[in-house]
């Protein structure tokens, strides 16, 4: 579960040791803190800038926007960086 969200999200990947820590890595753990940045990639920190400079009503729109993207088909390293983006907005509302 993330965030609050009480009934969590299907997972239907594998199922080994590696697979599944990879799985915790990629959408559980919050790496990036935009109140302390120093553990953050110079990529997450552009998007901390860009998105600072926008509005919350902005800010909310990408949030929802990313919502509907994270279901699709992706390459994991896309997903990853989705679910960077969009730790990073929550922690800025």
């Amino acid at each position: 579960m993330q965030d609050g969200d009480k009934e969590g999200q299907s997972y239907s990947g594998g199922r080994t040791g590696d697979a599944l820590k990879a799985f915790v890595a990629d959408t559980l753990e919050v790496k990036c803190q935009v109140a302390d940045p120093k553990g953050c990639s110079e990529k997450e920190v552009k998007f901390m800038d860009n998105m600072k400079a926008k509005s919350a009503e902005d800010r909310q729109k990408e949030i929802t926007r990313l919502g509907g993207m994270k279901s699709g088909s992706m390459k994991p390293e896309l997903k990853q960086w989705l679910v960077q983006r969009q730790n990073i907005l929550k922690q800025m509302d």
